[in-house]
């Protein structure tokens, strides 16, 4: 039954819900889309370039990093069977030349620093910089084997 005293109180929770709602829509208007697996990929991530110049230094500190921050999951050789790959959710076969496709320097940067849930690739925005990033790409492209 409502009194007095409850109308006041009732409108507070229906205005709460209400706000509560819009701020959600709110907020998954603005995130970055998704793409069909999880991934959170910004739009125009497919025609972002790599813009860390490429020399077999900078191959070598990406090899280094990739041993660091990626090989555990992908494996030594890319191939996606490392020591703590998910059995039931191998990580991705980086040796795979038709991955290039599907998977441009944009795409491939915002899938390493962003990660994703399931199947599960941690983020890596907080363990390495942005450049780092760009150099472990340019390393792995080096694992690809023609398709």
């Amino acid at each position: 039954m409502l009194t007095k005293s409850t109308v006041p109180l009732l409108g507070m929770i229906v205005t709460s819900i209400y706000l509560t709602f819009a701020f959600d829509v709110a907020n998954v208007a603005t995130q970055a889309p998704d793409d069909s697996n999880g991934w959170h990929l910004p739009e125009g991530a497919a025609a972002e370039r790599n813009p860390v110049p490429v020399n077999d230094a900078l191959l070598a500190r990406g090899q280094n990093l990739y041993k660091a921050k990626c090989q555990r999951c992908h494996g030594g050789d890319g191939a996606g069977h490392g020591p703590e790959a998910d059995p039931d959710h191998p990580a991705g076969d980086l040796t795979d030349g038709r991955a290039a496709l599907r998977n441009p320097d944009g795409v491939m940067f915002y899938k390493i620093w962003n990660g994703r849930a399931k199947p599960k690739m941690p983020a890596m925005k907080t363990d390495m910089t942005r450049t780092d990033v760009w150099t472990v790409i340019h390393y792995v492209k080096t694992l690809r084997k023609s398709s």
